[in-house]
């Protein structure tokens, strides 16, 4: 009997919607074990015997079965990245994702992108890198969300950045009675608490936890080139975000992977500030490493073959007054990175790069292209998919 029940419930799990929890019958909130096999018999029964009970409907077993084998039998309960706790009733089948880092993170966990109704517009946009958004409706931008594609689609859910500016959609969709989760999957430190809560809610745990394996096996080889670097070793790096002269500090993304890499960002500071020209020469950085992919630097990444761009900034950062006199200019150690490698699960790969930046002779035996590669295969369903994405491209 347990084969069969097991049997049927595999069959179930093939879909993974929010209204009160299905087949439970003493209605206790909670479905039990002896409540999921009462509910498939009789749905046998009545479906393929002509009996004359009651039966719940196959959309009801359906998620009856995912409630109980995902959420242990309980409402679905989901605390996202703003500290904010959802309970639902129902599986999550169509969402809305309004950030390219929390999309690109659904995906790699394992969650179907046929649920991905509604995304932000310049996502759709990137169809090489998202080429399996098939029937996604664009549903504004995060100044401008669409509340007339939100309405329409109602999504189960809509999955907002964390931060100010996210709160415009986040509001918009409130004000439909649309749930909201606040999630950016953006930082090294906390992509993985937020992939794993994100898997929870879709019945992605197990995808989440091979994602976070697998992060988890990229840092460690990093770990291992850097391990004894004396305080001394490590590298003053300026690290520049999209707009010049804009630093990134700790706290940032960026700057988290330059720690992370052996490196100490300069000068020192925590989030984005503004510095100048004197300010960067005062600080002497080894290492200069510009963010490119978001305006005003928006170039590089899947199919963008041609590193012009990247060339032409390259050259101006060198032109800029009194920055021949670096050392990271005098020793050739500027470098261009796009920022699919710098934010979300891709971390992994420009800390690799960073770190064979920095410390080159510990590093030698990391091979970032290689990792890029994994990456995408295995956890995106991508492969023989070109771009530029750091220069120089040989570093």
């Amino acid at each position: 009997m347990k084969a069969a029940f097991a049997v049927v419930l595999c069959l179930l799990l093939a879909v993974p919607s929010v209204a009160a929890i299905p087949c439970d019958a003493d209605s206790n909130g909670r479905i039990s074990e002896g409540e999921m096999v009462g509910a498939i018999f009789s749905y046998l029964d009545v479906t393929y015997r002509n009996g004359t009970g009651t039966a719940p409907s196959p959309a009801d077993l359906q998620d009856a079965s995912f409630i109980y084998h995902h959420w242990g039998g309980a409402p679905g309960e989901c605390t996202d990245a703003a500290g904010r706790t959802l309970v639902f009733e129902r599986p999550i089948r169509a969402v809305a994702v309004m950030s390219p880092r929390t999309l690109e993170t659904i995906r790699a966990i394992g969650y179907p992108m046929g649920y991905v109704r509604g995304a932000e517009h310049s996502i759709l946009m990137d169809r090489q890198f998202f080429p399996d958004l098939v029937g996604c409706r664009a549903v504004g931008s995060l100044d401008e969300p669409d509340a007339a594609a939100l309405a329409s689609l109602f999504p189960d859910v809509v999955f907002v950045p964390v931060g100010p500016e996210g709160n415009a959609v986040a509001d918009a969709a409130s004000a439909l009675g649309i749930p909201v989760l606040r999630f950016s999957c953006a930082s090294p430190a906390s992509v993985r608490d937020e992939a794993l809560a994100i898997g929870s809610l879709l019945g992605c745990l197990d995808g989440a936890e091979d994602l976070c394996r697998f992060l988890d096996e990229q840092d460690e080889a990093v770990r291992s080139c850097l391990d004894g670097l004396s305080a001394d070793q490590v590298q003053a790096v300026y690290v520049e975000a999209f707009p010049a002269y804009i630093a990134c500090g700790a706290g940032t993304p960026a700057g988290d992977l330059v720690l992370l890499g052996g490196g100490s960002p300069v000068p020192a500071g925590s989030g984005t500030f503004g510095v100048d020209d004197g300010v960067v020469i005062a600080a002497a950085p080894a290492v200069v490493i510009k963010l490119v992919g978001q305006d005003p630097a928006r170039f590089g990444g899947f199919g963008d073959r041609l590193p012009l761009r990247f060339i032409e900034v390259r050259n101006a950062i060198g032109n800029r007054p009194g920055w021949s006199a670096l050392p990271a200019e005098r020793e050739e150690r500027v470098y261009l990175i796009h920022a699919s490698l710098v934010e979300g699960p891709q971390y992994v790969v420009g800390l690799h790069y960073s770190a064979r930046w920095l410390h080159p002779d510990r590093c030698a035996a990391l091979d970032p292209a290689a990792v890029h590669e994994e990456y995408l295969s295995r956890f995106c369903g991508l492969s023989g998919v070109s771009g530029t994405f750091v220069y120089p491209g040989d570093a």
